[in-house]
This record gives structure tokens, sequence and C-alpha cells, in this order.
């Protein structure tokens, strides 16, 4: 049991994390479906929302962007989740690195970055993904995820990519689920017609296809597809798999089940904050009991209630609720011991140190 953590479904008990080695990695990419008016929170102008993954991963590593001058908060003063994942990294004193697999904008830090990672498409206009693509950047992904599973008992998955609810919807209808009371969204009321109308534009180009690498080549983006890679790499190498984040990762849950359906699903673990489990969480448990019912599932009890800040109520009002991996890295950060109420205030402190930048 660790206290400020829920388990849903499995247990937490077989990771080591304590003992063992762990490296998170977050994994950012862009996708013009981001540009359709009113579909993402990521930015205040559209075009914002393609600096959205280079600007938080340079605030995961510096504390601040670095491309653009820029506090990492919406215009209203809601944080970036990034604010929660840093904290976490810092108290938990966990490695992380970023993989880089099509960013509109290429971040000023230290990355990997996959060879054939590139932009998505606007995928109510054009497909999402040249030809072939997914299944190189799957199988790029693939090899850093076993490189890495080698070396660590505990490897962290998690991403940024604004409008990535849209496409991971996409991506499971896509592939044959009915998924669209099981999307959750980064804002407080889920822009739902929206996203179904582009994905039913998509849709119709993909027709059918039992294919997961032309599906994602179609209707998806390069994100969900290079998190599969990495995890399956990771857990042919023996180490525990944490997918870090929301209903997206459902979908990267999905294309791992339809790439290798035999995946070692007791070392995997689906791991989100609890604005999301408050939102979508039973529709999620659900969707894990179907597609790989051996996968732990759990969430962080992180609650900004008593905050002194507006923009960090705001999360208790249904805002942001996930992303940059918050949850998980919350996760792992309690594991390894780290007390719930000491991540709080750590991230009120954090909070209150970026709004004095501006």
């Amino acid at each position: 049991m660790v206290r400020g953590a829920k388990v849903v479904q499995g247990s937490l008990e077989g990771i080591s994390a304590s003992q063992g080695s762990s490296i998170a990695l977050y994994v950012i990419g862009s996708t013009m479906t981001s540009t359709i008016p009113n579909i993402s929170l990521a930015g205040s102008m559209i075009i914002a929302t393609l600096f959205t993954p280079a600007l938080d991963v340079e605030y995961l590593y510096f504390g601040k962007p670095i491309s653009v001058e820029a506090i990492p908060t919406t215009p209203t003063g809601i944080p970036t989740p990034a604010i929660i994942t840093r904290t976490a990294l810092q108290l938990s004193q966990t490695p992380f690195m970023v993989v880089d697999a099509g960013s509109y904008v290429k971040p000023k830090i230290p990355l990997i970055s996959l060879s054939s990672g590139c932009v998505g498409g606007r995928i109510d206009k054009e497909n999402a993904l040249p030809h072939g693509t997914s299944r190189r950047i799957f199988d790029e992904a693939a090899l850093i995820g076993r490189t890495i599973g080698s070396i660590a008992n505990v490897v962290l998955i998690g991403e940024s990519i604004p409008s990535g609810t849209t496409t991971a919807l996409s991506i499971l209808q896509g592939l044959g689920y009915n998924a669209y009371n099981i999307v959750s969204s980064s804002a407080k009321e889920n822009p739902l017609a929206i996203k179904k109308a582009v994905v039913e534009e998509a849709l119709k180009r993909l027709g059918q296809s039992e294919d997961p690498f032309k599906v994602n080549d179609v209707v998806g983006d390069p994100v969900h597809i290079s998190i599969a890679g990495l995890a399956l790499g990771a857990l042919k190498s023996r180490a525990t798999v944490i997918l870090a984040g929301g209903t997206q990762m459902l979908a990267t849950l999905a294309l791992m089940k339809a790439v290798e359906p035999g995946f070692d699903e007791q070392r995997l673990v689906l791991a989100t904050t609890k604005w999301i489990y408050s939102d979508k969480g039973i529709e999620m448990l659900k969707f894990i009991k179907m597609v790989a019912p051996n996968t732990t599932f759990a969430y962080v009890e992180l609650d900004f209630t008593d905050a002194p800040f507006s923009g960090l109520k705001a999360y208790e009002d249904g805002f942001v609720k996930e992303g940059v991996g918050a949850g998980g890295t919350s996760l792992l950060a309690l594991l390894k011991g780290v007390n719930i109420d000491e991540l709080k205030h750590s991230v009120y402190r954090e909070y209150k140190r970026i709004v004095k930048m501006g």
C-alpha cells in the first residue's frame, strides 16, 4: 500500500522502484489537428499549440521555457501539468530523457530524436503520416525501449502532444473500439462534438483495416505509436513499464495489443491523476479489463483544494487534469518514498516561483 495512491486494479507490489533503477521518458510530437479552432486548451492562439511540447520539456529541464519568453501557464494562469511532473522528478531524483517523435518546434534541450519522426497531419483533411511511417517509428522506438529496459527496472513513459485526446479517439475508433465515451479533455467542457466531427472525417479515408500501422498512418499521430514501441521494447527487456497518462494511454494500450497481442501485461501499469479518474475512471477500467485485463491501473490522490493559488485550484474544477506524465510521475515518486503532502506543497512552491517569473 502506498499512501496517496489508489490501486483500482492489479498490484504495485511487484514494482521495486525504491530498490532498483528507474528512468522516465517523455515523448513529444505535434499534430496539425491541434490547429483546428477550439479543439485544444494548450495554447491561447491556434499556432501556440505547436509550441507546447517544446515548452513543456524545456521547462522540465531548465525550470522555464527557452524557445520563447513565457511562463508555463495558460493565459488564465492555469499551470502546465509539467509543474507536477518536474516537482515529482526532482523530489524522487528520477533521471529522465525526452524522445522527439515529430515536434513542430524543436526544443532546445538534449534529446533522442526518432529518425523517421515527423509532424502529424490534420487528420480531418489529410493522412496523419506518410505511408509506412508508423511502422518505422515504432521499430525505432522499440529498439530504444529495449535498450532502456535493459538498464532500468522501471521505465515510465509520458507524453506531450496537444490534441492528443482527439487523435487517441481516432486511433481507438480506427482499431474498432467504440470510444466516444471514454476520451477525456484538458478543457472543463470536453469539446466532444468537434472531436467527433474530426474523427469521422478521418475515418472516411481509412475504411476498414485491422493493420494498426495503417490505422495510425491514416488517422493517428507520431506520438502514440512511438510510446507503444518504447513500451513493448522495454517489456521485452523485462522492465516494468508505467504508462503515465490519462485516456490517451488507452490508445497506446490498444496499439500495443494490436501489434503484439501476447505482451506481458503483468509488468504494465497505467497510472494517472485523480482528476482523470474522477472524469473517466469507470470507463477506463472497463476498457482495460476488455483489452489487457492483467494490467495494473492506479491513480494518485494529489489534491489542490487547499491551494493558495486559483491557477492550481482550477485542476479541482476540471481543467487540465493530466499531461506530461503528471500522474504516473507522481506515482513513481510515491513509490520511491516521497510523501504525498511533501509533493503537494512542493508543487505550490514551484507555482509561486514560476508566477514570479512573469
